[in-house]
């Protein structure tokens, strides 16, 4: 029984609780992909959760099973005699006697040689308890205890067995045990006080408190260790969950303030962790919107005032020279016939500037159809100089443009690129400060892309402006006095049909002095179905 208990509890402690928390923490970190020097802030929020419950649930078994094996481990390595009495204060020398009368009963049965030194273990645990004992082996006194007369001993015992071969008489006289082995020729005789009456008191005492001061040590400890795990394990996992919770409410309160600029940071990657990663794309997100929000409305303020202010001037004019005729300032038939080409002059400006912020309005929805055509670019520009530049010679335009070896193949549609060379020109013969000015063209092809840049040597655009440049009605001149300069919608065109064609414009400063406008497209792809367009 003892045996069976103590392996039964060693049973327990090794292969069972250690062996299956080391393989669930072991599973743990393969199915996570990780060594294991992780941080347990990366332990998913649910792992964390059930190693705590483990965890509090673990340690408490585990230093009972502990205690356990060595209060197990104790008995094993002492006398059943006193794990009796350890174990049973009240009834335990009791009980030690009837073992060890047993015993001695079987040893006497045993067959074979009877080895002397068996029964006198026996013998001496009866002693220690006041009982006397004797062996007679074969009418021969083979031991009796040492300073106990054996006649004695002897006539005690048969007094109480008034003739009978065994006995064991346990009154209040004593007690009195004789057995005689018919097969051994084996007889022991024992007597003495009762134990449990003349020597419980000290030793019933001492054993009954060590029990119960193991018992309350063993509880106590365990209560101790529960409720320190607890609390430890319960302040961790706070620390570890309550801290982004409170770091997040701190953030969704900032937001809600309307501070998008609050950086909520987290350094865990459980599932706190991303949701809180999650939450601060979202502020950046909303940041981006609302500057991009913000920028649309700064962008349809100046477009309602550009609008406002080019439409206000020519119908002012009109207003005036529709006037001086009512009013009859224009007398003569000439003077009349001039204030009517202005009136004509002036319609046709408005004419103009609707139908270009039609089309602005158009490219800005998508709803212009766009045909594209692989185009060689070099071929394009060698045609387009050949038939304009003299004609832009006599406007003041002196254009100049290299070719490059290669064809320069780009997929465009011809009429709103035409739409573009024809702003970027007209947009340099505005600005001409002298009779002439010079514009370069140059064409230049990559592997992936074509690159075209139309160099004028003008008077430039200040450096701080070359970023709006492309904005709608965006003008160097903020007051816009002079509005046959345009109403700032060229470009913004330019802008819009080169983004249609998956291409990027910037503007920059020509060396020198001057305006250089860039534009950057895809090269077409070699397509043998489809026909080159260079006409």
């Amino acid at each position: 029984m003892q045996r069976w208990f103590m392996e039964a509890m060693q049973g327990l402690h090794r292969p069972v609780l250690f062996s299956a928390f080391k393989n669930s923490y072991n599973r743990n970190i393969i199915q996570k992909g990780c060594c294991p020097m992780l941080h347990i802030r990366d332990i998913s929020l649910r792992h964390r959760l059930l190693i705590a419950n483990f965890t509090m649930v673990f340690v408490p078994i585990f230093i009972l099973t502990v205690l356990g094996f060595l209060l197990v481990s104790g008995l094993r390595f002492s006398s059943p005699h006193n794990d009796l009495t350890t174990l049973w204060p009240e009834k335990g020398p009791a009980l030690s006697i009837q073992y060890t009368v047993s015993s001695l009963r079987v040893k006497a049965e045993r067959p074979g040689p009877l080895r002397l030194k068996d029964l006198r273990e026996d013998c001496q645990v009866l002693e220690s308890l006041g009982i006397a004992t004797a062996i007679i082996r074969h009418d021969q006194v083979a031991y009796v205890t040492p300073g106990v007369d054996f006649y004695g001993l002897a006539n005690r015992v048969l007094e109480k067995a008034h003739g009978q071969q065994t006995i064991m008489t346990w009154d209040g006289d004593g007690f009195f045990f004789r057995y005689s082995s018919p097969h051994s020729g084996t007889t022991i005789i024992a007597a003495g006080n009762t134990p449990f009456i003349a020597k419980s008191g000290i030793r019933e005492g001492m054993a009954k408190n060590v029990i119960q001061g193991l018992l309350i040590f063993i509880v106590g400890t365990a209560s101790v260790i529960i409720i320190a795990c607890g609390l430890i394990l319960s302040r961790l996992l706070s620390r570890q969950i309550l801290g982004p919770l409170a770091a997040l409410r701190t953030a969704a309160a900032e937001i809600e303030k309307g501070n998008l600029d609050y950086k909520l940071t987290v350094s865990s990657r459980d599932e706190l962790g991303q949701t809180c990663s999650a939450f601060d794309r979202m502020r950046r997100q909303l940041r981006a919107a609302r500057t991009a929000q913000e920028k649309y409305e700064q962008n349809r303020k100046e477009l309602i005032a550009g609008i406002s202010h080019d439409l206000s001037t020519p119908l002012t004019l009109l207003k005036g020279y529709a006037s001086g005729i009512l009013v009859g300032i224009a007398k003569t038939a000439e003077k009349r016939h001039h204030y009517m080409e202005l009136i004509y002059q002036n319609a046709c400006s408005l004419e103009k500037l609707v139908d270009r912020l039609f089309l602005f309005s158009k490219l800005d929805l998508g709803q212009v159809d766009f045909t594209l055509e692989r185009v060689s670019l070099r071929d394009y520009f060698a045609d387009f100089t050949a038939e304009n530049t003299a004609l832009l010679a006599e406007r003041g335009l002196s254009l100049r443009y290299e070719a490059p070896p290669e064809a320069a193949r780009v997929r465009i549609d011809r009429m709103q690129f035409q739409r573009v060379v024809d702003n970027l020109l007209e947009n340099a013969l505005k600005y001409k400060e002298t009779e002439t000015v010079a514009m370069d063209i140059r064409l230049e092809a990559a592997e992936k892309q074509v690159v075209l840049s139309f160099a004028d040597h003008g008077p430039g655009v200040p450096r701080a402006d070359l970023a709006k440049l492309f904005d709608s009605f965006y003008r160097t001149d903020e007051a816009r006095t002079d509005v046959k300069k345009g109403s700032g919608l060229g470009l913004a065109i330019v802008k819009q049909i080169i983004a249609t064609l998956k291409g990027r414009i910037y503007a920059a400063e020509t060396p020198g002095g001057g305006l250089t406008v860039v534009i950057t497209l895809p090269a077409a792809e070699e397509d043998s179905h489809e026909i080159d367009s260079n006409h």
